[in-house]
């Protein structure tokens, strides 16, 4: 399959369109039994689409929305990242009106309610459901050369609330590398050979990495409106973690102590000693797999004072010890 072929394909009406077409009421097109499958939140007050349905055989799902009658208002189990790939969308997502133009990108946390108005003739939205751990390992792929902890901040803010009740919508337009490779993953998806699911996976890394930039790029601006320099303070912990108290670097940037810690708290979600706390762990989890160090010599180059007490938080941080983590890294 070819970028025309692809088009041709996203473009052509399915049954199930022609029928909504004709009188404007949305088809369910899961399977016989979805109406058991999928069941209603009482406390919501809507439907909430169970993963089972979707994630089967493989831990993605891709589909095309059938365009010409609305989606009512529903939930979902899983992580959802809508694409538009020509037209627009118009939504209401978590109460708020929604409209995405083509090339964005819109990705929803699970348990947001959000329904879709029908869409015209040239309104194609596909949609990539993904299982939360699936999303989470790509993100750690894509980030584990150079751990980050605005990187981390941006790419997973809304992916990691408690609440689950978040979405974020990537200006993501003039982005052709992006736009490319989410045309690849459909060719691939729909083409159906044996190892397109291996390599939508490996396209997915991309998407992801792609996605931080423009996150990062906005999220900049929007910082620096909303709250002030946060991303300067963020790099100034970067670079003196080791040994950088809260006064100190409330000095550095001419604020109260008090004052700080509350701002950090409130944009990134988490205290200066967990901030800190991630900062060494993602540097000692960069060093462990990218370089040979002995670990003795890595957990003081990152400011810990004891091995046990490392070793406690590397593991629980990571699931694993330095050591199996390294083994892991080196069998690639």
């Amino acid at each position: 399959m070819n970028l025309h072929e692809l088009d041709q394909l996203l473009r052509n009406k399915t049954e199930i369109e022609l029928l909504q077409q004709q009188n404007n009421q949305v088809i369910n097109d899961l399977s016989k039994d979805s109406e058991n499958e999928r069941f209603f939140d009482m406390n919501q007050k809507m439907y909430r689409m169970p993963a089972l349905f979707f994630f089967g055989e493989h831990d993605i799902y891709i589909s095309k929305h059938n365009r010409f009658a609305p989606m009512l208002e529903h939930m979902h189990e899983f992580i959802e990242l809508n694409y538009v790939y020509s037209g627009k969308c118009n939504q209401i997502i978590a109460g708020k009106e929604i409209q995405l133009c083509e090339g964005q990108v819109c990705v929803l946390d699970k348990d947001v309610p959000h329904s879709i108005a029908p869409l015209g003739e040239d309104d194609i939205l596909i949609n990539i459901l993904l299982q939360r751990e699936t999303i989470s390992s790509l993100f750690l792929q894509r980030l584990s050369k150079k751990k980050s902890l605005i990187g981390e901040f941006l790419a997973n803010s809304v992916l990691q609330h408690q609440h689950h009740n978040h979405f974020i919508i990537f200006e993501s337009q003039h982005n052709e590398n992006l736009q490319y490779i989410l045309r690849r993953i459909l060719i691939e998806y729909y083409s159906r050979q044996e190892d397109s699911m291996e390599l939508v996976k490996a396209y997915l890394q991309i998407v992801f990495g792609e996605l931080v930039r423009v996150l990062e790029s906005e999220h900049n601006i929007h910082l620096n409106q909303q709250e002030n320099n946060i991303t300067s303070i963020l790099n100034y912990m970067e670079e003196h973690y080791q040994h950088l108290s809260l006064q100190q670097l409330s000095n550095h940037f001419n604020y109260n102590s008090t004052y700080l810690s509350n701002k950090l708290k409130k944009v990134t979600g988490l205290t200066y000693t967990q901030l800190i706390a991630n900062i060494k762990l993602n540097a000692a989890y960069s060093l462990v797999v990218n370089t040979n160090l002995p670990f003795e010599m890595i957990f003081k180059q990152v400011g810990y004072n004891s091995m046990s007490f490392f070793y406690k938080k590397f593991k629980t941080a990571y699931g694993a010890t330095p050591q199996n983590i390294r083994n892991k890294q080196l069998r690639k």
